[in-house]
């Protein structure tokens, strides 16, 4: 999925987590007005799907419309959800439709400033998904294969997440969670949350936080994200893994081979230490930060740059990593240890270990039937 905006930290970001939160992988984002250069950007990443945002609900009518017409002459092979200023959302479909380009128009995921709503774009994106990109885009050469994918894993580890975090009407949840997914390309970080009670004195983001939060590392991981694991956490790994092996040649080696496994203690021992370091940096990104902020003339102000999770009760791994591994328990404990010193990370959450890949089965189970799903999560991942 692309993403365009806009405004970098505002539409652009909203449009970016919304398509995060629908499952997908975000490869480019866009924002302000659409020139040439964005628009080579945006044909050479190829996109299945483009989410077009821009302006609040009344607002910045032109240049929303001005990047419709730049789109719509340059042509674009992919499927378009409009979530931009509700009042010209037809008209911007309108646009692309006359010059060939399918698209969809969903509610603005940022009606007003400071207002974020993700929902209706995440529907669209995950209907795109299962229409246009395995329905017809011939990843499955059987139409009952198609009609048989209910939704993207990442987002029913997400929907998951926020089950067992809130319960059904009928049942509560466990409270605040967060899930860490390392795989051997990124790693996937999933978190619910309630709301946050407004702290005197601390200013909170311009844009919202959504309470349900899915953030993709596409530099962390185990085989093909080794080399950007490592160069994330050199000084760390080699420290730990007392030179015995060159970090660049053990990346190198993993990233061309998704299938490796480790041979022996010193093998083992830093594919141990990179699942640590990706997911304590996956956490630190996606949680927020507690930031200093000294304005023109006034005293300094603490601002709060994304979510605070200090609280969150559990923090659950799942995943290939979690699941074939002994060692899961203690990858989470020392993720929690290296919290960053402003990281609004977890600060002592209990650490559980879906062993059994129950978590992403839950999801989709909650989707016919949520009360039998928490039943699942709690039977396998609480009660255990």
């Amino acid at each position: 999925v692309a993403a365009i905006g806009l405004v970098a930290d505002l539409t652009a970001a909203a449009a970016k987590q919304a398509a995060l939160n629908a499952g997908a992988r975000v490869g480019t984002v866009l924002a302000g007005n659409l020139g040439e250069a964005e628009l080579d950007r945006l044909q050479a990443a190829r996109p299945e799907i483009v989410l077009f945002a821009g302006g609040t609900d009344g607002g910045q009518r032109d240049r929303v419309l001005a990047n419709a017409r730049r789109l719509a002459e340059r042509g674009l092979d992919g499927y378009v959800v409009v979530a931009c200023n509700a009042e010209i959302g037809e008209e911007v479909a309108t646009i692309l439709g006359e010059a060939g380009i399918e698209a969809e128009v969903a509610a603005n995921v940022m009606p007003a400033l400071g207002r974020l709503e993700i929902e209706g774009a995440r529907e669209a994106i995950s209907g795109a998904f299962l229409e246009h990109v395995i329905g017809g885009k011939g990843l499955s050469a059987s139409p009952e294969f198609a009609r048989m994918v209910k939704m993207p894993t990442p987002e029913a580890a997400l929907d998951a997440t926020r089950l067992l975090a809130e319960g059904t009407a009928g049942r509560g949840g466990v409270g605040d969670v967060i899930v860490i997914d390392v795989g051997g390309a990124t790693t996937d970080v999933h978190s619910s949350r309630g709301l946050e009670p407004a702290a005197p004195g601390i200013e909170a983001p311009l844009l919202p936080v959504p309470l349900t939060l899915r953030t993709v590392e596409g530099d962390l991981g185990l085989r093909a994200g080794a080399p950007g694991a490592v160069a994330a956490d050199r000084r760390w790994l080699a420290e730990g893994s007392e030179g015995g092996e060159d970090l660049d040649t053990a990346a190198a080696a993993r990233s061309g081979r998704p299938a490796w496994i480790p041979e022996g203690e010193v093998e083992a021992r830093l594919d141990h230490l990179l699942a640590v370091g990706c997911a304590t940096h996956a956490v630190d990104r996606h949680c927020g930060t507690m930031l200093l902020s000294r304005g023109k003339g006034g005293p300094p102000t603490l601002v709060r740059d994304g979510p605070d999770l200090r609280e969150v009760g559990r923090m659950i791994g799942t995943g290939g990593v979690f699941a074939n591994r002994e060692d899961g328990e203690a990858i989470l404990a020392e993720t929690v240890s290296r919290r960053a010193p402003r990281s609004l990370a977890p600060h002592g959450p209990r650490l559980v270990v879906d062993g059994g890949y129950v978590l992403a089965a839950a999801g989709l189970l909650a989707s016919l039937d949520p009360g039998a799903a928490l039943a699942l999560l709690e039977t396998e991942l609480i009660q255990a």
